[in-house]
């Protein structure tokens, strides 16, 4: 030992020197690789040289000041120890925020880590401000972190006020505008978040997180060119596979599944399924396990009104992320339109007590207590008319109330019913006044309704009403029904004392949105003999489909026939008629719940009735439906047509009003 010790004193000067000179021609590479840019040669020279001599501050802070440039401030406070400077501790609070939105954490702990970076961030804000020297640059970058935390946070309303602050100062780096971009659109500010990513996209046109924010504020600003075009560019400019690094192998390129995820979202959001399912559909049975891609063609089929088929792909998508509590909404979502009301609002509830701000649970939630309340239903269409004959009903009104209670546990409402019916005919005035009172029941995929009523005005008399109706899956739908003293008994005919008893059913067949076929027979038995068969076969196609545009033709046939060959009412031996309608819908502003649309429907067909030959007949009508919001709606608009009786036209003006309200 002693020898070795002896041996070391004696080679120890130019031991050092040589290490000297290893250490300073290192700092002077290093600090000549650290200006030509290149960061993470010069790491590797400041590493050695600090391996060289441990102890010297000058290598620890060259060694710190790369890894902060690399992006690594937990690295570069390790290798400076427990002193650190503001500009250092500013750089691990905002890694903490990056950190905050990358890491899954239980629901309940979803938020702590972002909650502790925000704190630690408003700390060193008011530690800046506080310094002898101000640093402007260092109190910004502060502030752009915790506008991006409270994005994350989702304080909306702080994070937009933050970042107007800072912007009124100067512009906004870009990742703090997209920042300021996200709130902008979670407060319903599309117009406003659309400039701000236009802006982001300027500095960073490949930014695809800025690139689907801009689609989702084109959308929700209701300019769908723009968000098709922009759904389109992002789903065509990528391939299904890439290759990565040095591999000649191909492998899946997630980002492509994205962007046709948000080619297929943006027909469905602009009112074209059928494209939104010839997309995904395809894609869904290449890929069953494919989370997302399941989702997406369940809500495809919602919006094509196949709620069976939906709630099979959600219950799917679910089973493959059970945790995933944005898949537990659309499941709720997917068992309310199917019917299953209290096991969606169960699961509502559940996932509101984790994230009650979710957007998508607010609407459904809304939609649940909706769902629930009373109904309060109003028709009134006053109408003039002239021509027609001595059997045409003439000038009138008709005017309908009806209120259901709220639900009684999950199936059951109590109804109540008022209904006013007056023809003036050939300057006569009849008319009807029901009352009624009744009991709806709910479940999924059925509907029963049973309504006693009170007749009074030309005759007082006792009724009912008893209707059902069956959805037997996506396509098939059937009704059935029977009414004693039908409200379809001509007043002309209870003027003289006569009843009719009706009893109907219909069924419908449903291919998608776009064709819809049906047939109706209803069959009344009058009190003075008579027996009236009435017959409908129709068809609904849509011929255009366009964000906000739709129109749909209608052919139909329809035919009666009375068995009595006199009676004191409209009674043709028989008769028919084929028409056709074209039904125009066209959506002229949306913002969010609020609605205004407008339609047009225009009828023609050629009327035949036994004994008097054809005739054209037909009818316009005009009307606009505004939704102030999902629990009222109201409908308004005037109607004109021509209709024959007995060889004679009869041309008839009316204005309605109907509403919907949910209380």
């Amino acid at each position: 030992m002693s020898l070795l010790l002896a041996a070391t004193c004696t080679v120890g000067p130019a031991v050092a020197d040589a290490q000297a000179d290893a250490f300073e021609a290192r700092m002077a590479r290093g600090r000549d690789l650290f200006r030509e840019g290149d960061r993470h040669a010069a790491l590797r020279e400041f590493s050695l040289a600090l391996q060289v001599r441990p102890e010297d501050a000058d290598a620890r802070r060259a060694v710190a000041d790369v890894l902060m440039e690399l992006g690594a401030p937990q690295a570069a406070a390790r290798v400076l120890g427990p002193e650190l400077d503001i500009g250092v501790r500013s750089r691990m609070a905002g890694e903490q925020v990056r950190w905050g939105s990358q890491v899954a954490m239980p629901p309940a702990q979803r938020y702590e880590t972002t909650d502790a970076a925000i704190g630690t961030l408003q700390a060193l804000l008011e530690e800046a401000r506080a310094m002898p020297v101000p640093d402007p640059g260092l109190e910004r970058r502060l502030q752009g972190d915790l506008v991006v935390a409270l994005r994350d946070r989702q304080r909306w309303t702080d994070a937009v006020a933050l970042a107007d602050a800072m912007q009124a100062v100067a512009p906004l780096p870009a990742h703090v505008r997209q920042a300021q971009a996200d709130a902008l659109l979670a407060l319903r500010r599309p117009e406003d978040a659309r400039v701000a990513y236009d802006e982001v996209l300027v500095a960073d046109p490949g930014n695809r997180e800025a690139r689907t924010g801009l689609f989702y504020a084109q959308v929700e600003a209701e300019d769908f060119d723009a968000a098709l075009a922009a759904a389109d560019a992002l789903a065509t400019e990528l391939q299904p596979a890439r290759r990565m690094g040095i591999s000649s192998r191909p492998t899946p390129d997630p980002d492509w599944l994205d962007a046709q995820l948000l080619w297929s979202q943006s027909r469905r959001y602009g009112d074209m399924p059928d494209d939104a399912w010839r997309r995904v559909h395809p894609l869904a049975q290449q890929g069953p396990a494919a989370t997302y891609l399941r989702l997406e063609q369940g809500e495809v089929a919602a919006a094509r009104g196949w709620t069976r088929l939906a709630l099979d792909e959600v219950r799917i998508a679910h089973s493959l992320a059970p945790e995933d509590l944005s898949l537990q909404v659309a499941l709720a979502q997917a068992e309310f339109d199917a019917g299953y009301w209290s096991q969606a609002e169960a699961r509502a509830r559940g996932v509101a007590a984790q994230v009650p701000e979710q957007a998508g649970l607010q609407r459904l939630l809304r939609d649940i207590e909706a769902h629930r309340d009373a109904q309060l239903l109003l028709e009134i269409a006053p109408r003039k008319a002239d021509g027609g004959g001595l059997n045409a009903p003439g000038s009138g009104v008709s005017a309908s109330l009806r209120a259901y209670t709220p639900a009684l546990s999950e199936h059951w409402r109590l109804l109540a019913a008022a209904e006013r019916e007056v023809d003036e005919p050939d300057g006569q005035r009849l008319d009807r006044n029901r009352y009624g009172a009744g009991i709806q029941g709910r479940w999924p995929g059925v509907t029963v309704e049973a309504v006693a009523w009170s007749n009074h005005g030309l005759q007082s008399h006792g009724g009912g009403d008893l209707d059902v109706q069956w959805q037997a899956d996506d396509h098939w739908s059937f009704g059935a029904g029977a009414q004693a003293f039908s409200a379809a008994t001509p007043l002309r005919a209870v003027e003289a004392g006569i009843r009719a008893d009706a009893a109907m059913a219909n069924a419908t067949y449903a291919w998608s949105e776009l064709a819809v076929a049906s047939a109706a027979l209803t069959t009344l038995d009058f009190t003075d003999g008579n027996r009236r068969w009435e017959g409908t076969l129709d068809f609904a196609g849509v011929v255009i489909d366009r964000p906000g545009l739709e129109l749909v033709l209608r052919p139909a046939l329809y035919a009666s026939r009375n068995s009595l060959r006199e009676a004191p009412y409209f009674n043709p031996a028989h008769d028919m008629s084929l028409s056709l309608t074209a039904d125009l819908q066209h959506r002229l502003w949306r913002r969010y719940e609020r609605s205004l649309e407008q339609r047009l429907l225009v009828t023609l067909g050629d009327y035949r009735q036994s004994g008097y030959g054809h005739d054209l007949v037909g009818s316009i009508e005009y009307g606009q439906v505004y939704r102030h919001d999902p629990r009222s709606s109201w409908h308004y608009g005037v109607a004109c047509g021509w209709q024959a009786y007995d060889g004679q036209i009869e041309r008839s003006l009316s204005v309605f009003l109907r509403l919907d309200r949910r209380l």
